[in-house]
């Protein structure tokens, strides 16, 4: 028995499986991305929402990747399960449900006219995209293509076809939120749409109407959702369903009330805030959960491990852990002046989301994007470090060192350019290396102590064990 809206009244009556009477919402959003996260966050918030009677409305998908295919979803009807599972006070908490807020899937690469005509649609007042931190950036494009190649070059194209059809009437305002974890995912948006549609020359008009009609809010989400799992004793096949950590995010930064009544889907859980700047909660969790990741994703790969919860199996790796957020992270957003409360009630679950069993969140998966992630999660970091202290930080030293030593093994060949330089580079002189701004976007080696360091650990990764390494920190 296949997931679909045809079973789903048997599938209903199944044990342990949280769903509702199949019905066909609204559509309210378009979600630009297939991908795990948005279904495990987003979707799923809109889900809740939509059952509660807090928003009532659908998510239409659109895929812009070249490669898979939609089949799977139009098979399912875009239904598909969420299994939630993870450690809660020493408790395993465990849930299934059917998620049934997408209601459409589109590709934008063979139906971009179907996609430019949803625009005319007042009631679809809502954008939401994950398209990684290489999707929201600026490049050779037209938006007469079809479709445009770059992510900002459909949103422009998109937005042009609603304002030339709805104009600048109220019925045609609409909220983007991207969920691209980068600075001022929005601001950066905007900014990029803009430059687009000037040199395109479009009318003064429309760039008024994007600087009026168009809400683009920074958001920041913060869900481990690894992906699909095996489930050989489930009674109906479902080859969309997804695992997730039971813990989530979804924080919007907007004071407009508009955008507020809009989202009405954020009533649904203290998780979805919106607030007059997410600031504050976005240092803390990149910093904490995503730096970390990013600092210990070499080392785990080259250590063997294949999940971030065989990494905390280990004691002297969950000891590096510790002592990397409480011994430098921590100290660095405590520098910025940000609650220490705050820091801590998100710092001491960490270590339970890292040991989730439940949960195969692959290193390789946090390893994709891995210099665009050094240098949004760690050279902050470093450059904050330095602001009060005079001597490198041990521990982000090593984990910098060790991506340094990952891409030089050739583990990973996603990032070529960047991968070429830093192997082209010889091992007993690092400096070279780290000045390149090209590469870092500062100098490195204007910190004090930073090259030794880098270079010293360098060093013993190519003549030592990993763990004996980490133990002698």
């Amino acid at each position: 028995m296949r997931l679909n809206k045809a079973n789903l009244s048997s599938i209903n009556s199944i044990d342990n499986i949280t769903s509702k009477s199949y019905t066909i919402p609204t559509p309210r959003v378009l979600q630009f991305g297939t991908g795990v996260l948005l279904r495990g966050l987003p979707a799923y918030c809109i889900d809740k929402a939509n059952q509660e009677g807090n928003f009532n409305g659908g998510i239409i998908m659109v895929k812009s990747t070249k490669h898979g295919d939609i089949k799977s979803f139009k098979e399912q009807d875009c239904l598909y399960t969420l299994r939630t599972i993870g450690v809660r006070n020493n408790k395993k908490i465990e849930s299934q449900q059917i998620v049934s807020s997408i209601v459409d899937v589109i590709d934008a690469n063979e139906s971009w006219h179907n996609i430019l005509e949803l625009s005319k649609d007042p009631n679809i007042n809502i954008i939401l995209s994950n398209t990684t931190e290489k999707g929201i950036i600026e490049m050779e494009d037209s938006i007469f293509e079809s479709p445009p190649h770059s992510f900002p070059g459909k949103i422009t194209t998109y937005l042009y076809h609603r304002y030339q059809y709805l104009g600048d009437h109220l019925s045609s305002r609409i909220i983007i939120l991207p969920t691209e974890l980068i600075d001022d995912n929005a601001k950066k948006l905007k900014d990029i749409v803009l430059k687009i549609a000037q040199k395109h020359r479009l009318a003064a008009s429309f760039l008024n109407w994007l600087n009026t009609h168009v809400y683009f809010c920074n958001t920041l989400v913060d869900r481990i959702v690894p992906g699909s799992y095996e489930d050989p004793s489930s009674p109906y096949v479902d080859v969309l369903k997804i695992a997730a950590e039971p813990y989530f995010l979804w924080a919007i930064e907007s004071t407009d009330t508009y955008v507020k009544q809009q989202l009405s889907f954020a009533n649904s859980s203290k998780y979805t805030p919106i607030l007059s700047s997410i600031n504050t909660i976005k240092e803390v969790k990149i910093r904490i959960l995503n730096g970390t990741h990013t600092l210990l994703a070499a080392l785990a790969i080259l250590s063997g491990h294949k999940y971030v919860k065989d990494s905390l199996e280990v004691k002297s790796f969950e000891q590096f852990v510790r002592n990397l957020i409480n011994k430098e992270i921590t100290p660095c957003l405590e520098a910025q002046k940000i609650d220490k409360g705050q820091i801590k009630i998100f710092s001491e679950s960490l270590i339970d989301r890292f040991k989730n069993p439940y949960i195969d969140h692959s290193w390789t998966n946090i390893a994709q994007n891995y210099h665009e992630k050094i240098k949004n999660r760690i050279l902050p970091l470093l450059t904050c470090w330095y602001s009060f202290q005079s001597t490198p930080p041990i521990h982000i030293s090593l984990g910098f060192s060790a991506y340094l030593f990952f891409i030089k093994q050739q583990y990973v060949d996603t990032e070529a350019e960047v991968s070429c330089i830093i192997r082209q580079a010889n091992d007993d002189n690092i400096m070279g290396l780290l000045s390149d701004v090209s590469l870092w976007g500062i100098d490195l080696t204007q910190f004090d102590g930073w090259v030794q360091s880098v270079q010293g650990h360098y060093n013993q990764l190519i003549h030592s064990p990993i763990e004996t390494i980490i133990e002698n920190l």
